[in-house]
């Protein structure tokens, strides 16, 4: 895939960014990164460095990076879950139709004596 070159401005200042992503995505990272350098800013009233300011951001996304992929996990253990509790549904559907048709046999051959 193509790399798209790509200027996104973050905190007043331009980075250029080479990306196989479309260039709306990377614009909305930048916006989204800015976003939590500005709430890392207001909470601790501008006493910050950048430098400070960018380390807690990182740990900041990283906190739910991880977060997010818990809940990911989650997700993905309950879908395993109703998976197997579907097949194990259907297995014994089908069990219960040889069942019944068994005893259907079995109830019409007692009819026939």
């Amino acid at each position: 895939m193509a790399k798209n070159k790509i200027i996104i401005n973050i905190n007043d200042r331009d980075y250029t960014i080479l990306s196989e992503e479309s260039t709306e995505y990377m614009e909305k990272v930048g916006q989204y990164i800015e976003k939590k350098i500005g709430e890392i800013v207001y909470a601790t009233g501008g006493k910050l460095t950048m430098n400070d300011v960018a380390v807690l951001t990182a740990i900041n996304i990283a906190d739910e990076y991880f977060k997010s992929e818990e809940v990911a996990d989650n997700l993905r253990s309950q879908i395993k879950q109703y998976i197997d509790d579907a097949s194990s549904a259907t297995f014994e559907n089908s069990q219960l139709k040889s069942e019944n048709a068994r005893l259907k046999s079995e109830i019409s051959a007692l009819k026939r004596r």
